[in-house]
């Protein structure tokens, strides 16, 4: 799998894209960037090659932020990228079980997935109960949660893969506690675990 890095806070986000270029203008052609990355890295890699692609809805200094306020909007920001030859979009949320648009339960990989017809990977507190900016904020521990809500959404061919960060730290083997139905086990996160990594 490839993975390119490209800001979206340069490209995306009409507030800081002041370009009256080809790559500025309306949200569709704020994504032409990254479709020329993504149809670069897809003539590189060859049509069998799994290209993904990360992108939030949300800026790290404004949580309330969206690129696309609305599924239509998502629809048109997500089809450039789609074509280009992202095989899999992985959708950044602080909460998977946060619905992206009012009306519907659908995070933001609900909602990639059913626009694109693409895979996703959800991501977003799984197993914690605090997001990542309050774990990182402050000394609390983020505790264990199970994972019910998870499993019925991948169940309901929500998403398709998930993503695990904090919890995957302090729990290396969280696949297989988790495999075997033993959430128990599983550690819960505090800020301080990072300063024993080595």
């Amino acid at each position: 799998m490839v993975r390119t890095a490209i800001s979206s806070i340069s490209f995306f986000w009409e507030g800081t894209n002041r370009r009256t270029d080809q790559y500025g203008g309306d949200l569709e052609k704020r994504t032409h960037f990254a479709v020329q990355v993504i149809e670069e890295v897809r003539r590189n890699v060859g049509r069998d090659f799994p290209v993904c692609l990360r992108f939030s809805q949300w800026k790290l200094q404004d949580y309330s932020a969206k690129l696309a306020g609305t599924p239509q909007e998502l629809e048109r920001f997500l089809a450039p990228l789609s074509v280009a030859g992202v095989d899999i979009f992985h959708c950044s949320q602080r909460r998977f079980w946060e619905p992206e648009f009012e009306g519907s339960p659908l995070n933001l990989a609900g909602w990639t997935k059913k626009l694109t017809g693409k895979p996703t990977i959800t991501v977003g507190s799984v197993t914690l109960n605090q997001e990542f900016t309050t774990s990182f904020g402050n000394s609390d521990t983020a505790s264990v949660t199970d994972i019910d809500d998870l499993l019925d959404r991948i169940e309901r061919n929500e998403f398709d893969l998930v993503a695990i960060g904090r919890s995957l730290i302090v729990n290396p083997d969280w696949p297989r506690i988790v495999q075997r139905g033993a959430l128990e086990e599983l550690l819960p996160f505090q800020r301080d675990v990072l300063q024993e990594l080595v």
